[in-house]
């Protein structure tokens, strides 16, 4: 249980608590948290995005713009965290620096890594480029050539008949 506080002041608890950061620099806020000696958490997913052209496999955070700090009650300083780059502040509710449950922590450390898919078979998807540009179509595989380029095999209607066509992935977006 929180002790009651005084608007703007911090629960008088050791435990983790959420940091809220800048957009798109929740790494950030946690390599300048740890170099202060802080122990920090930031649950992360694995996700396929396009990056010039080509399909890449990069970490991106599970909740975006936040993460997790172990703090302790007399030996954390806390008001070190708001001026720390990428961080904007602690979470409050009612003006109380909220305690997030070391179970809820421990849950979200053993989850293993979640896999975010760029397109999912049967998903339709509309061509921006190209001959086919504005047909829409549907996704049958995803595959990369020899030399790592990514494409897909879709399913357009030609002529009133299905024809499987391969396209760089760079060319299709998910339908409207």
């Amino acid at each position: 249980m929180i002790s009651p506080t005084k608007p703007g002041q911090h629960a008088e608890e050791s435990g983790w608590y959420v940091v809220y950061t800048r957009p798109r620099q929740e790494a950030r806020a946690l390599e300048n948290l740890r170099n202060q000696g802080f122990v920090c958490f930031l649950p992360t997913l694995s996700a396929e995005r396009l990056r010039g052209g080509r399909q890449v496999e990069i970490a991106e955070a599970l909740f975006p713009r936040y993460l997790f700090v172990y703090l302790e009650v007399g030996r954390s300083n806390w008001s070190t965290i708001r001026s720390t780059r990428g961080v904007v502040r602690l979470v409050e509710f009612g003006g109380v620096t909220t305690r997030i449950p070391s179970s809820l922590i421990e849950a979200l450390a053993e989850q293993p890594v979640q896999q975010k898919k760029l397109f999912e078979v049967g998903e339709r998807l509309r061509v921006i480029d190209g001959p086919f540009v504005g047909i829409e179509t549907v996704l049958q595989r995803l595959y990369k050539t020899p030399d790592g380029e990514a494409r897909v095999i879709v399913l357009m209607d030609i002529l009133a008949r299905p024809q499987q066509i391969s396209l760089p992935v760079c060319v299709v977006r998910r339908a409207a």
